[in-house]
């Protein structure tokens, strides 16, 4: 009896904690805005077109509609967010379960997430040779990655790069566990009623846009040949490594942003210390950048993150790559162009952190140093032209144009 009581009380606690965070994961989403519009328009259409959602049915607003209502600064309503949320799960599951993914030796252990940890530990192997263990799995998968990534979470990462299901899968695993994102949930869970409900939305938008550029980030750059766990082990390493040392890398554009940032959540609640984790998601999204940039060097973290930043400051990147982020736009190809643009920026600026690491044997600021005055025509053209960009209003343009400039130094190297 006391068995099937704590089992009744798990099982009660796991449906409870799906529900709370499907309904936080609306709320992030109202929180967003219009940043998430494009992305949600599109999903519903490549819903519509596989056959799996009938708008008449949903009582979801033709795109004349909802383009309207855009274009005066609103999305989706959150019934509206709240439809869309399921068909995503639904359709994500089916497509999962087309893949390999309940079969990948790290990705099968969603499974246990699924089950109270009693049941788990007492027939362990009767959940783990469970009939319905794919079914199970994609199921786990889909609600933990919509859930954390939003409604069009999937659909957007699969139109950027082309990938499959399973392939974003893969790549929400590295980035989540990688960066150890359940942690920084966890703690802002544990604020529930302690600071403002909308300075712990934007606490959990911050969140969420890591995961979102970590994940695209693995998509495009990780290698899931040799596995998961390795992969992840790597990467969870170096991220530790910069994190470590963060505060003593930052430029001084970035130190001030992420003060600034940290100061206006502390000013809505948030302790001190929580406050200052979240502020430096950001500066700390460049970790994988640099850690495959040390791999490539053979050279420590530390040295290829010392190079990374001292470029970024060197091309005022950290403004231009800021501003970028805050651009918000109507139209999904605006947006997409917007993403490239960002990513061959940063492919741009490990190039020339390569090229900087490769200039000589001495302490990493002397090679910065020695790298600019090999060809300081050349390079302090590019800086001119960069920090001229960012002088008016920083628009997709603007960015590809600086992405070209720094690329074709970095090739001219």
């Amino acid at each position: 009896n006391e068995f099937l009581a704590s089992m009744t009380d798990e099982v009660a606690a796991l449906c409870l904690r799906n529900n709370y965070l499907q309904t936080l994961t609306l709320s992030v989403a109202e929180h967003r805005g219009l940043a998430e519009f494009p992305d949600h328009l599109a999903m519903i259409e490549a819903l519509e077109k596989r056959g799996a959602l009938n708008r008449a049915v949903e009582f979801l607003p033709d795109d004349a509609a909802l383009l309207e209502r855009a274009a005066a600064g609103r999305g989706l309503t959150r019934p509206e967010l709240a439809v869309l949320l399921a068909y995503a799960k639904l359709a994500l599951k089916t497509d999962l379960l087309a893949t390999a993914v309940p079969d990948d030796l790290y990705l099968s252990k969603e499974l246990y997430r699924y089950f109270p940890n009693r049941l788990v530990e007492t027939f362990l192997d009767t959940v783990s040779g469970h009939r319905l263990r794919r079914e199970v799995i994609a199921t786990v998968l889909s609600n933990a990655m919509i859930n954390r990534g939003g409604p069009a979470f999937v659909h957007e990462l699969m139109t950027a790069t082309s990938a499959d299901a399973g392939q974003v899968a893969a790549a929400y695993a590295a980035a989540r566990d990688a960066y150890g994102l359940p942690d920084y949930n966890a703690a802002l869970d544990a604020l529930d009623g302690a600071i403002s409900g909308e300075t712990q939305l934007a606490l959990y938008a911050e969140i969420e846009v890591l995961l979102t550029r970590a994940t695209l980030w693995f998509l495009r750059n990780g290698s899931f040949e040799g596995g998961l766990q390795p992969l992840i082990e790597r990467y969870a390493q170096g991220v530790g490594e910069v994190k470590a040392q963060l505060a003593a890398l930052l430029p001084p554009y970035l130190a001030d942003s992420i003060a600034r940032r940290s100061a206006g959540f502390e000013s809505g609640g948030a302790p001190r210390e929580m406050a200052r984790r979240i502020a430096e998601l950001s500066a700390l999204s460049f970790a994988c950048d640099i850690v495959l940039v040390a791999d490539r060097a053979g050279v420590a973290v530390t040295d290829a993150a010392t190079a990374f930043f001292g470029v970024l400051d060197l091309f005022r990147l950290g403004r231009i790559i800021e501003a970028g982020n805050s651009i918000v736009l109507a139209d999904r190809f605006d947006r997409m162009a917007l993403d490239r643009a960002l990513a061959n920026l940063t492919r741009a600026q490990r190039d020339l952190t390569a090229d900087v690491l490769a200039f000589g044997t001495g302490e990493i600021g002397t090679r910065l140093a020695a790298w600019h005055e090999a060809r300081p025509d050349a390079i302090d053209r590019v800086i001119a032209s960069v920090t001229g960009l960012i002088e008016g209003e920083v628009t997709v343009s603007r960015l590809s144009v600086a992405a070209g400039l720094l690329s074709d130094l970095a090739r001219s190297a």
